[in-house]
C-alpha cells in the first residue's frame, strides 16, 4: 500500500468493515480519531489503488445513502446488494 500515513490510517479502517457491513464517512473519521476529517476521508478512500482487496464500496453517507464511488453509484449499489447489505431503501437496484 503506497500512500500518506493518513491515506494507509483510513484504509486499515477500510480492512475492518466486515463483509455486508457499512459504515459512514463521519463514523470512519471517529475510527481514525479525527472527526473532522471527512473530506479528507473521501479524498483518501478514492486514492485506493486496490479496492478489490480494501473495499471502499462499505462507506455511504451520513443519512444512508450511497455517495462517491469510482466505478459508479450503480456498481455501489451491486456490491452492496451482493453482500446483502441493508441500506436506503429508496436505493433499489434494478438489473438490465
Amino acid at each position: 500500500m503506497l500512500g500518506t500515513d493518513f491515506q494507509k490510517a483510513v484504509w486499515r479502517v477500510l480492512l475492518e468493515v466486515k463483509y455486508g457491513e457499512t459504515l459512514t464517512y463521519l463514523e470512519l473519521s471517529r475510527r481514525i480519531n479525527n472527526e473532522n476529517a471527512i473530506r479528507a476521508v473521501a479524498f483518501a478512500i478514492g486514492a485506493n489503488a486496490i479496492s478489490l482487496i480494501i473495499p471502499c464500496h462499505r462507506i455511504i453517507g451520513s443519512k444512508g445513502e450511497l455517495v462517491g464511488y469510482s466505478g459508479g453509484l450503480q456498481v455501489k449499489k451491486m456490491l452492496l446488494k451482493l453482500e446483502n447489505t441493508v441500506f436506503n431503501s429508496q436505493l433499489e437496484i434494478t438489473f438490465s
